[in-house]
């Protein structure tokens, strides 16, 4: 038997929908996984099971709007704890101000910014 032998259009065309089908695929893996999210968030008229309390049974409880849901990821966040390795600052600096005191001169004499050092010590077992 005769090996198939592909002009180059061809091999061009095989590998644009062997791509397109990694896409489509992609796209749909990503859809999929997120309307699975969406099941897992509690829904208006659900409660969650632990302030379900044992006398309701696996029921349904009516919960309003406004109550906080387990799982909501409308609701605004609360602040994280502080991570004391972080460094936040916010910045009010008017941005005019700023490139008014970037000058070329202070540009040309800026130094960069020191990278962080980073040692990795393997101890043995």
């Amino acid at each position: 038997m005769q090996p198939i032998r592909l002009t180059p259009a061809q091999k061009m065309m095989a590998s644009a929908v062997l791509v397109g089908v990694v896409i489509v695929g992609g796209a749909s893996v990503t859809a999929a996984a997120f309307a699975g999210r969406l099941d897992d968030v509690a829904k208006v008229g659900d409660a969650p099971a632990a302030k379900l309390g044992p006398a309701s049974h696996g029921r349904s409880v009516e919960v309003s709007p406004d109550a906080p849901r387990q799982g909501d990821v409308t609701r605004a966040r609360s602040t994280p704890e502080v991570d004391p390795d972080v460094v936040l600052k916010e910045l009010t600096d008017d941005p005019d101000g700023v490139a008014d005191y970037w000058t070329q001169e202070r540009i040309q004499g800026a130094n960069p910014m020191p990278m962080p050092q980073v040692s990795v010590s393997i101890v043995p077992d």
